[in-house]
């Protein structure tokens, strides 16, 4: 099934919106309604509080046909084993007619924040230090994400984290206003099986590989806040995203995209049919992880959130409403964000002292509430809507044993740090664990850990 790109009637989305393409629609008006119409058939669950559908659905991105992977592997900057960085066609320089002049890189590729295989194409467990040299490209091309923050630079070697302006290349806003401004504290998430998701980057605000891609490649290869749309054409955008999609812990589950695939149904039907259980403690972590995990991480064999997200029009559905919108699928507040456990400051460096920065967000009812930034406002930061302060998506899990630290902030250390945290009043009263309840024994923890190990 082609994936149709999905519209989320949010308010004051297309103000807000930093580096989404509007040109990047690849579907043909009528594809778009056809599908749209062949969802509408489904049974939808109506979320009024998002003026959205949800749809349980595992439509994911496909990879554009013609496409290159090994084209896209150099573009990213590692080398045939897939732990070797290689930055022969990998740098992102040179004339610029978008961004009026020649664009410098700073040495970084995409593989200095994604390191292969060996890290999952993430980082590695912090100190970076430990484990990178000072003189490698992260360290050295700081100054691109953080603008001389000076709180930067031990963020990235004690954490692993790495300030990010969401709107940073939003040109229709002024260098000055809030939402150029706000950013966030961020780990460089792995990228194992990212093409098996709705929406892209830690809080979906992306709708495809390329806008996410793109956003990056402008954030962290050089010091400006200057566009080079020209500098990855539309055909190298497409090798990338298809060696992105290339990238999967198990090599069955690339049939979760494709319906003619044999082993697609089964998949589908067995959601832990690729889950390697042999003991007794893991079956009953199995169990456990049904009652109370797979509510939100509910995609078959995968175990990210399988919801995908529909217009909401006058009669119910808009199918010529175009999809500008900058996520497509569902996003979580879990009190993660509130917490700050690192006490991340989100004050604003103007380059002689720190300011905060105050964000004017909508309620659904149309009324605008001034929030000072205090943590991270995940999706609200690019939808400006207060009911979107911190969500975030639902990360898949397979291979999380070697995902450690977890969380947006990596936050939590271990995983009995994380489902210590889920059965925490800071969860169970967070804004969406309110519906999401979760209580367990010592057994029940110990059995849910053995089942997440296999992942």
């Amino acid at each position: 099934m082609k994936l149709t790109k999905l519209c989320i009637a949010a308010v004051m989305t297309a103000l807000f919106a930093g580096c989404l393409n509007e040109g990047d629609q690849e579907e043909s008006l009528a594809e778009t309604q056809q599908a749209h119409s062949k969802h509408h058939q489904k049974k939808g669950k109506l979320n009024p509080g998002y003026n959205l559908f949800l749809f349980e659905d595992t439509a994911f991105i496909p990879a554009q046909p013609g496409s290159d992977v090994t084209a896209g592997r150099e573009l990213f900057g590692v080398a045939a084993d897939l732990q070797t960085r290689d930055d022969t066609l990998a740098l992102f320089t040179g004339p610029s007619f978008v961004a009026q002049g020649v664009v410098a890189s700073n040495g970084r590729t995409c593989f200095d924040c994604h390191r292969g295989t060996a890290d999952q194409f993430g980082l590695p467990e912090p100190p970076l230090s430990n484990t990178i040299p000072p003189t490698d490209p992260i360290f050295t091309g700081v100054n691109a994400d953080s603008g001389g923050d000076p709180r930067a630079p031990a963020l990235l070697d004690q954490h692993g984290l790495i300030k990010y302006r969401p709107n940073r290349f939003n040109a229709a806003r002024p260098a000055e206003d809030p939402y150029r401004q706000v950013f966030f504290w961020r780990k460089s998430p792995a990228l194992l099986n990212v093409g098996l998701t709705h929406g892209f980057l830690m809080d979906g605000r992306a709708r495809t590989l390329r806008e996410a891609a793109q956003g990056a490649v402008f954030s962290h290869t050089q010091d400006s806040d200057d566009r080079f749309d020209d500098l990855l054409s539309e055909p190298a955008a497409h090798d990338f995203s298809a060696f992105l999609l290339s990238l999967v812990t198990d090599p069955a589950l690339a049939a979760l995209r494709d319906e003619s695939d044999p082993m697609h149904d089964t998949l589908m039907n067995d959601p832990f049919y690729t889950v390697p259980i042999q003991t007794k403690a893991q079956r009953r972590g199995r169990k456990v992880f049904e009652k109370a995990c797979f509510s939100c991480h509910n995609t078959p064999n995968v175990f990210g959130n399988r919801d995908g997200a529909l217009a909401l029009g006058p009669d119910g559905l808009n199918p010529e409403f175009p999809s500008h919108a900058p996520a497509v699928g569902r996003t979580f507040n879990v009190g993660v964000s509130e917490r700050n456990a690192h006490n991340l400051e989100f004050t604003r460096w103007t380059g002689t002292a720190f300011e905060p920065i105050v964000l004017p967000l909508a309620n659904d009812d149309g009324t605008i509430e001034n929030h000072v930034v205090t943590f991270d406002i995940g999706l609200a930061a690019t939808t400006a809507r207060v009911a979107d302060i911190g969500r975030f998506k639902v990360p898949q899990l397979r291979g999380i044993a070697n995902l450690a630290p977890y969380f947006h902030d990596n936050s939590a250390a271990t995983l009995e740090e994380v489902i210590d945290y889920f059965d925490s009043p800071e969860y169970n009263q967070s804004k969406d664990g309110r519906h999401f309840p979760i209580h367990l024994n010592h057994k029940q923890k110990s059995d849910l850990l053995e089942f997440l190990l296999i992942l």
